[in-house]
């Protein structure tokens, strides 16, 4: 238990990471040099962000909450500041040059707008992609369990009934492997038994996971319904539990 405790009040490397390249791309954004804080500030917060969602990803949203609103609200603010420095720097220079060093500083401002729109959208991506894991890991609260055989006796007795009961719903089922084959685009289909003679197909398994299933294996799938193809209900969208 205390090694358990100890472990867990760890500060995360990747959140350490992100502090670390965060400190350096700020430095970038304040040192008065042409081009120093958007072609290596910049990519440097991009990179503290991604350490940011790894540090999330695995310790909770704590361990890595700072340094990602850190890359997404304070580095546009100190990346300006560094901008007015830069400005001041050059306050001396003469119209021409200052001329031309307003056009790269425009241009040098266009970009970090993009920049911090592409660290938006990888923002938007990474969230989505723990979502979608999260869902994939933990079946639905509402999703309703059921046994195969009930499942196929269940389209016997009336299609239409099951159908309203089943199809395009949340399901846990629950079975044991008859086969493992695939279809015409060479997609992996699980039969598995329902009874003496009925079948239940589950499809949509990933084609790593299906290899490694056997006859015989009692499985737990969490699907969506799909109705009933040739007598045999289908499953949708299966992953093993």
């Amino acid at each position: 238990m205390n090694a358990v405790a100890e472990t867990t009040v760890q500060a995360s490397p990747a959140g350490k990471a992100a502090w670390i390249t965060l400190a350096i791309a700020w430095v970038c954004f304040l040192i008065p040099f042409p081009g120093l804080g958007l072609f290596l500030g910049w990519p440097l917060n991009l990179v503290a962000f991604i350490l940011a969602i790894v540090a999330m990803s695995k310790g909770g949203a704590k361990k890595g909450l700072f340094q990602l609103l850190g890359s997404l609200v304070v580095s546009p603010v100190v990346y300006f500041i560094g901008l007015a420095i830069f400005a001041g720097a050059v306050g001396g220079l003469s119209e021409k040059n200052r001329a031309q060093m307003e056009a790269a500083m425009a241009e040098a401002n266009n970009a970090a707008q993009t920049a911090q729109a592409d660290v938006e959208a990888a923002a938007n991506a990474a969230t989505a992609e723990v979502t979608a894991a999260a869902e994939a890991a933990t079946p639905a609260s509402n999703a309703l369990e059921v046994s195969t055989s009930t499942l196929f006796q269940d389209y016997q007795d009336n299609e239409i009934a099951a159908d309203a009961k089943y199809k395009d719903k949340a399901l846990v089922v629950s079975g044991t492997i008859d086969s493992i084959a695939s279809d015409f685009s060479n997609k992996p289909i699980v039969q598995l038994t329902a009874g003496d003679f009925g079948q239940v197909h589950a499809t949509d398994l990933p084609l790593d996971v299906a290899a490694g299933l056997k006859k015989g294996q009692k499985i737990t799938l969490a699907c969506t319904g799909a109705g009933e193809m040739l007598s045999f209900p289908i499953l949708a969208k299966c992953s093993v539990q």
